[in-house]
């Protein structure tokens, strides 16, 4: 966390001095100094920061027999597609700051850390617990594009996320409109508030993490 305010401040002072004439480079070469910061921020910052990568997730072995078994929602999680996502939209602080207001989303929709349960059962039927309410379906995965398609159990009809299993954590990670698709069934109240959310970030992709 040190090391990400760190970054935070050297990137914030660079800007204030453009901004107030005291440097001599110009507005791109302040933009491109940004966005080398950080990129190299990637090679040193360890897993967290990596972690929040799409590509650097799909990079682990996740297969039909890794995603089988009973996992508790534990956190909201937010990942940029790319590393130039990453430089423009202003990295792990940003990605912070989206978690906390997605998590409020997901918690509206029944989503609490420890109690919310997906169950992937090995013949492919799941089921997804939220509250007191169970419902059931089907799931199939494919492996050359880590995308699994559930039937049923998130409340529509069929949808598609990316997944990714990091040892004992899964993540589930939708597109902006797929998630708004579940909010809409799942949760009572008005998704105004999400929707407005998707709609300020993209290259995003947005979801939760769970534990077996």
């Amino acid at each position: 966390m040190k090391k990400f305010k760190a970054i935070a401040a050297i990137i914030a002072a660079s800007l204030s001095l453009t901004s107030c004439g005291l440097g001599t480079t110009s507005s791109t070469s302040t933009t491109q100094a940004t966005g080398n910061i950080l990129n190299g921020t990637l090679q040193t910052a360890g897993s967290g920061l990596l972690g929040s990568i799409l590509g650097s997730l799909l990079g682990n072995t996740t297969s039909l027999q890794s995603l089988a078994g009973t996992w508790t929602y534990s956190n909201p999680k937010v990942v940029f597609e790319s590393e130039n996502v990453l430089s423009q939209i202003g990295g792990q602080v940003v990605s912070n700051s989206i978690e906390k207001k997605l998590g409020d989303q997901l918690s509206k929709m029944g989503f609490t850390a420890g109690k919310s349960v997906l169950v992937l059962n090995t013949d492919n039927t799941c089921s997804l617990t939220l509250g007191t309410k169970t419902a059931t379906g089907t799931y199939s995965y494919d492996s050359s594009s880590n995308k699994l398609t559930m039937t049923g159990a998130l409340g529509v009809g069929q949808v598609t996320c990316t997944v990714s299993v990091v040892g004992n954590e899964l993540y589930m990670l939708f597109d902006a409109d797929k998630l708004l698709a579940i909010a809409t069934s799942l949760q009572t109240k008005n998704t105004s508030t999400l929707s407005s959310l998707l709609k300020n970030y993209t290259g995003l992709k947005l979801g939760w993490a769970m534990t077996k």
